[in-house]
């Protein structure tokens, strides 16, 4: 990936210094919970290890924690989605030979899929076992690596996002936007949000605001753009490829500060090459936003205040010591988990 899938991982990630898919046999060894360092008043425990290249995770439909990994390089096509059991570790694989499975949601009796640039879905039966899955929509615009991870919204619609790819200096046709579909009429998504390279992760917070990251993998003036933390409503277009960062010109895109003007401000800026794989909101504060910035192993926390129909957000750490933190996940009894893609393991974030 030109910056993130360079060397280890990650789906899209750009120039970024690590590629988050080689080589993923057998992982490092997982940091030791003690090894991490956590703001004051948390505690971490160890859920599970030896997963290869861990992705989204979920809730599934059996009160286990489901969860995608690529299994293996990147374009192999063996990706898998695992049940396990949080308590004790124990997993058993739901699905096999899936490609690039960056993104996976339960919603309508049915397991989607983010696959590369594919939108599958498979039947989930009583006994929480999955059905071969079917294709929903396919040949997406995305990056070449994936188009990140899926959100099912309070009002049953699912979010997902295309990489932003451009046609000279704008994108190309149903790129670089965050979509919305409802699984009654999945193959005409509707489209939410424009202007984004690579709105990667999303989350809906208790008053149904979608807030998305933005992985800004793309060169411009100076080198590289700060990633991005973003307030999305509908309508709101980010400005890709002509405006980066809090809205700055791009000018080898022609951009200028007029355009960049009508576009919306982000929340929070992250360093370049940062990646912010998942965003979570804080199960003990509602007001928190945590961040996981892959390209730098850490998740920051970022405590937003209103601003209008938009929000402001100050940045401070949170957990340090992951090599690349991938995917936050809430969980059922008020604690947080974290998959580190690079170690293979998941860890439980509990306040004290």
């Amino acid at each position: 990936m030109s910056r993130l899938w360079l060397g280890v991982l990650a789906l899209w990630l750009l120039a970024a210094c690590a590629n988050p898919t080689a080589a993923l046999t057998p992982p490092p060894p997982a940091p030791r919970p003690a090894e991490l360092s956590l703001r004051a008043g948390f505690t971490a425990a160890l859920v599970a290890d030896g997963l290869r290249g861990p992705t989204q995770m979920i809730a599934g439909s059996d009160g286990r924690l489901w969860v995608a990994q690529l299994n293996g390089d990147e374009n192999a096509g063996v990706g898998q989605v695992l049940s396990i059991n949080p308590n004790t570790g124990a997993r058993r694989v739901q699905l096999d030979g899936l490609y690039k499975p960056t993104g996976i949601a339960a919603h309508s009796g049915l397991l989607w899929i983010a696959s590369g640039r594919d939108l599958l879905a498979a039947p989930i039966g009583a006994d929480a076992s999955v059905g071969p899955p079917d294709p929903v929509l396919t040949e997406l615009p995305f990056n070449g690596r994936s188009n990140g991870t899926l959100t099912v919204t309070p009002h049953g619609e699912i979010l997902y996002a295309t990489s932003g790819s451009r046609l000279g200096d704008t994108p190309a046709p149903g790129s670089a936007t965050l979509w919305a579909l409802t699984p009654q009429d999945a193959a005409n998504p509707r489209s939410l949000a424009t202007g984004f390279k690579g709105a990667y992760a999303h989350t809906v917070d208790a008053q149904g605001r979608i807030w998305t990251t933005e992985i800004g993998d793309d060169p411009i003036d100076d080198g590289a753009p700060p990633d991005e933390l973003n307030l999305a409503i509908p309508g709101a277009d980010f400005g890709w490829p002509q405006c980066a960062g809090n809205r700055e010109p791009v000018t080898r895109y022609n951009g200028d500060a007029e355009r960049c003007a009508q576009t919306r401000a982000p929340v929070a800026l992250f360093p370049p090459g940062a990646t912010p794989t998942s965003v979570a909101i804080a199960p003990w504060d509602e007001t928190v936003l945590l961040v996981a910035l892959w390209n730098r192993g850490e998740v920051v926390q970022v405590k937003v205040t209103p601003d209008g129909d938009n929000a402001t957000g100050v940045v401070t750490p949170f957990l340090t010591g992951l090599r690349n933190p991938q995917h936050l996940l809430a969980w059922r009894d008020g604690s947080l988990l974290v998959s580190d893609f690079a170690s293979g393991a998941i860890y439980r974030i509990t306040p004290e």
